[in-house]
């Protein structure tokens, strides 16, 4: 496998691209401006030396005047995001009326030529009076393919008390996880080969299932479109000389159009609402998207114009026939017992003679629909997301009769979406095959059943158009960028950012915090004080590990693990050890701790019932025959807040202790995050939306009307928040998705 990546440097847990341009912190983006990043770039350039202030402005802004300010904005930006101090630098060091000096060692890679014997290692060790020696050059060595083609892999951040060993193992482990995992954004070299008529094989060469012909061909390079983090959705037109994509966040998001030749943009329809999905038809005449609030499927012109509404009530993927008279998409519906069922419907280009092909009960689900090409049926993503395991597989449905196949053994946690392949050979598909994986392109033959994983690495990607008329593929590439933060209870202002984190963490009786993170390389648990310090790992398995609660005498942290294959409620002590399984089956998920310790309540998937069992093990007891979702049991142990569902809307439950009929009932506005009991028992708290952006309530068990007592960034997602045992700190889990377009072409043959 030919490499790309020719020069980046490292320092510390962070990783510097130069040919990118991007900076990496244990393997994931950090967001960094164009100008902070020159800076960065300047100051490791010269690691160990004075860089004076005349000479930084003048190289980050050249023939440009700017006031002294600028650059000390800037060096404050940049301190922000090494999680670096002014006053005790680890990074960047003030030198009195002269200027900046970076002084952590340093380590620069050098590929000559991208092939994997040419790497050349030199490593800047500095000190704060000295300038940085240069070692003698190290000759590298490739990863294995074996390695090559891990999903990805992210090294856990550097402990103080790390011996020099171990510092320089995780090193050598992050140089060959970036060789791997910022290729993947310049490759789709392999599975493209039907693209001229070839085999497809996968990163290095082979196919997953048997397709003997395959030989990998050069890599092909991904041209960026869009740089600002705000294009999640894109769509390319049949003759591949016009790239329709979305620009903007949450509720406001225009559709814009792009002439390739000449790179100019222009705006067809106006931000205003949000769009989930867009596919041009394959004439070229119109471009279709999904878009609104409740949802609707509208048509427009690509030379602008009011749109025209075609279909209400879907989810954001859907296709058009190849033949553009017929449109086939899911419809989601609430079934019995108030649980979501998913329906593949088709129907005329205009909307009229809607018919359902084939109708799944929850907990599966259907996704990402595509006409095959000869329009006698759809191919859609079928199965169990919820459950953490593979249990999603690619069917085909008869357009006629709804008869269904599946079109290869393989299986995976979600499909994003599909394309097909010119001269209709395969299927080009953004998928995960394991929960925690990043979304990467997949090949499947058609009508064969090889798979062929195309790219690897960092970044996921959601939508994926094919141009088949001009043999060229977009994408938009996703990245995650979310931290928890930690600031007075209150009116939570002044937070402080501590540690990068993933969707849900807890408080422990002695106010330290235990945390989701894919610091390690997966989604493992970590324990650390609220200032950020003492950060220790507590689980260490290839497998997802989430939604942690310690036991209130803090002995034990019970939390869900896919280790098994599914989602299983498990119990470690507060330390890490002694990790027991303590469910089994169905898969399971939101685990809570009653106040003397003793059960553990958590939900089944497959119905969202809720279960409890003992702390230590034994026959699990059902509490409900309903939906009673993500338990958070009163502080005197006589009631289970829950969150309900009666038809479409969702309620606040309020269900005894012992299980039943819920003893009071409350409607919910917006669908709620966590539920926390407050200290005395009379309300509950939950995040939801209030006009856009993010906010905490409270709701009091009398039914009244929901007190805001905390607001958020309308920009940032707000994932996961908690109060401190003592009331003082509240701690929440928020950042943001950074969308962005790529383009690829393959090379005349």
């Amino acid at each position: 496998m030919s490499l790309l990546i020719n020069h980046f440097y490292r320092f510390g847990e962070f990783t510097l691209d130069t040919d990118q341009k991007v900076l990496l912190r244990a393997g994931k983006p950090v967001s960094l401006t164009p100008k902070v990043f020159d800076m960065l770039l300047v100051l490791v350039e010269n690691a160990g030396r004075i860089v004076s202030k005349e000479d930084l402005m003048r190289r980050v802004w050249p023939d440009t005047y700017v006031e002294e300010s600028n650059l000390t904005t800037n060096i404050k930006e940049l301190r922000k995001a090494l999680g670096d101090e002014a006053r005790r630098p680890r990074y960047v060091e003030t030198v009195a009326r002269r200027g900046y000096r970076f002084i952590a060692d340093v380590e620069e890679v050098l590929r000559e030529g991208g092939a994997p014997g040419d790497r050349v290692t030199r490593r800047f060790e500095t000190t704060e009076h000295a300038p940085p020696r240069r070692a003698a050059a190290d000759n590298g060595h490739a990863p294995s393919p074996d390695a090559a083609r891990q999903p990805y892999t992210r090294a856990a951040p550097e402990q103080p008390d790390a011996p020099a060993a171990a510092r320089a193992a995780r090193a050598r482990k992050l140089t060959f996880a970036l060789a791997a995992a910022l290729v993947a954004v310049a490759l789709v070299g392999a599975a493209l080969r039907e693209w001229s008529g070839g085999g497809g094989g996968d990163a290095n060469g082979r196919a997953r299932a048997g397709d003997e012909s395959a030989a990998a061909l050069p890599p092909l390079r991904f041209e960026k479109l869009t740089g600002a983090g705000e294009s999640q959705h894109v769509a390319l037109s049949p003759d591949g000389k016009f790239v329709a994509y979305t620009r903007g966040f949450g509720r406001a998001q225009g559709i814009w159009l792009r002439q390739l030749a000449t790179d100019t943009n222009v705006e067809i329809v106006p931000a205003t609402e949000p769009v989930f999905g867009l596919a041009f038809t394959h004439g070229g005449d119109y471009l279709y998207f999904v878009g609104g609030a409740p949802t609707a499927l509208y048509r427009v012109s690509p030379l602008g114009g009011a749109p025209t509404k075609i279909v209400e009530r879907l989810e954001g993927r859907f296709s058009v026939s190849p033949d553009d008279r017929r449109l086939a998409f899911v419809r989601r519906g609430v079934g019995g017992a108030g649980l979501f069922d998913y329906s593949l419907v088709v129907a005329d280009a205009d909307g009229r003679n809607e018919r359902a092909l084939l109708v799944e009960p929850h907990p599966n689900k259907l996704d990402a629909p595509l006409w095959t090409q000869d329009g006698a049926g759809v191919v859609c993503a079928d199965g169990n997301t919820d459950g953490g395991g593979e249990d999603v597989r690619v069917v085909e449905v008869n357009a006629a009769d709804g008869a269904r196949r599946e079109l290869s053994p393989e299986r995976f946690w979600h499909v994003k979406q599909a394309a097909w392949l010119p001269r209709g050979r395969g299927l080009i598909m953004s998928a995960a095959k394991k929960a925690g994986d990043y979304n990467q392109l997949w090949r499947l033959a058609y009508p064969g059943a090889a798979l062929t994983q195309v790219t690897e690495g960092v970044v996921s990607y959601d939508d994926v158009s094919v141009a088949a008329d001009a043999g060229t593929l977009a994408a938009s590439q996703t990245t995650r960028l979310s931290n928890l933060w930690v600031g007075a209870s209150g009116a939570a202002r002044d937070p402080r950012r501590i540690a990068e984190a993933l969707d849900n963490f807890c408080w422990t009786p002695g106010g330290e915090l235990v945390y989701a993170s894919a610091a390690s390389g997966r989604d493992d648990l970590w324990l650390m004080r609220p200032d950020g310090a003492q950060q220790r790992q507590l689980t260490a398995n290839a497998a997802s590990n989430a939604a942690p609660a310690v036991s209130p005498d803090g002995r034990y942290v019970v939390f869900v693990s896919n280790r098994t294959g599914r989602f299983q409620v498990w119990r470690m002590n507060a330390d890490g050890g002694d990790q027991v399984q303590l469910t089994d089956g169905a898969a399971k998920n939101y685990p809570a701790v009653s106040p003397d310790g003793r059960w553990v309540f958590y939900n089944t998937v497959d119905d969202w019932n809720l279960w409890k069992v003992s702390v230590d093990g034994g026959e699990p007891v059902r509490l409900t025959d309903y939906v009673a979702a993500r338990p958070a049991v009163s502080p005197d142990g006589a009631v289970i807040a829950c969150v309900g569902r009666e038809g479409g809307r969702r309620t606040l439950l309020f269900v005894p202790i012992a299980g039943g009929a819920p003893s009071r009932k409350l409607t919910f506005g917006e669908l709620p995050s966590r539920l926390q009991w407050t200290p005395d028992g009379g309300a509950v708290l939950y995040a939801t939306q209030q006009g856009g952006a993010n906010a905490l309530v409270r709701q009091t068990l009398d039914g009244g009307a929901p007190e805001t007592i905390a607001s958020f960034d309308a920009d940032d997602d707000l994932y996961d928040f908690g109060y401190s045992p003592d009331g003082g700190s509240l701690a929440v889990v928020r950042g943001g998705w950074q969308h962005d377009i790529v383009l690829t072409s393959e090379p005349a043959r």
